[in-house]
């Protein structure tokens, strides 16, 4: 007992990191129907066992030595015994607390409220609440709140916790005459920074001249990348091959022209001949009917 009343030494893990942590693909759904401000989180992948919310918290405290079992006796001894503040605090939007203690001591059992709220004491940290707007009612206003520890316990830290289903919102109200209603919580978590190789990227697309390593009269000379230019006897020669270019391609066009003009002159020779050919036909055809 001496044991479950020693503070945990609770440090919160926020980072989303792609190498230990899933995406929860459903909870991301429902994310996107809560708070605007929160849809760049990522949910992180739990166990949809009873123990969704000790997990969430476990994931956060990346901390394999305390187990879900331990977090759960943990929180039923922290609401026994400050009964009377969290009834008072919370009583009349989740009910009557002895119900409640009742419910959290049976072992993979969903959460609610009150374990939210005494698990603050216990880790000594803030525990953000955001409720997704799915069936959502003024009286829900509470969940979408940071709840912090009893006023004996400062806060060292905050995570975040969506609360969530193991279905999809379709299949959710099917087995619930068409009444949506949460049974998972997922931790939400920031997204990763840049790796370093995209950093390497980013100093290689922001390169600048380097400076030289010594100094001259305490100041560091910069390096500058000579420019050459074309000699005059090279631009002389590129001068030359443009007005050499330049003439064979008046010179072709003359051609071209010259062969455009033999050809019409010819053609128009040869309908020259025809016509005197056809003249010629015409008056001996007269010469012999006149004969």
């Amino acid at each position: 007992m001496e044991l479950m009343m020693t503070p945990l030494e609770y440090r919160a893990y926020t980072v989303f990191d792609e190498r230990i942590h899933e995406m929860d693909i459903v909870a991301k759904q429902y994310l996107e129907s809560a708070s605007a401000d929160m849809h760049h989180l990522i949910p992180v992948d739990v166990p949809t066992d009873g123990n969704c919310l000790y997990h969430s918290v476990l994931i956060s405290k990346n901390n394999s030595t305390v187990t879900t079992s331990e977090l759960r006796v943990r929180t039923i001894v922290e609401l026994i015994t400050n009964e009377t503040f969290y009834s008072n605090m919370y009583a009349n939007v989740v009910g009557p607390i002895d119900i409640a203690v009742k419910g959290v001591c049976k072992n993979f059992t969903y959460s609610e409220l009150y374990e939210i709220c005494a698990l603050c004491t216990v880790l000594g940290c803030n525990i953000r609440s955001v409720y997704p707007e799915t069936n959502f009612h003024c009286g829900m206003a509470v969940m979408n709140n940071i709840f912090t520890p009893a006023p004996s316990v400062a806060a060292n830290s905050e995570i975040t916790i969506l609360w969530s289903h193991a279905w999809d919102e379709i299949h959710a109200r099917a087995v619930n005459n068409n009444v949506w209603s949460p049974n998972h919580f997922v931790p939400l978590m920031s997204p990763s920074m840049p790796h370093e190789s995209d950093r390497s990227n980013e100093l290689i697309l922001n390169h600048k001249t380097p400076e030289k390593q010594k100094l001259k009269n305490n100041t560091p000379i910069q390096i500058r990348i000579p420019e050459f230019q074309d000699s005059p006897n090279r631009r002389f020669r590129a001068d030359n091959n443009v007005i050499t270019d330049f003439t064979e391609s008046i010179s072709l066009k003359t051609r071209q022209q010259n062969y455009n003009k033999g050809k019409t002159q010819q053609e128009t020779r040869l309908e020259q001949e025809r016509n005197r050919h056809r003249i010629r036909r015409a008056n001996q055809t007269e010469e012999e009917h006149q004969i």
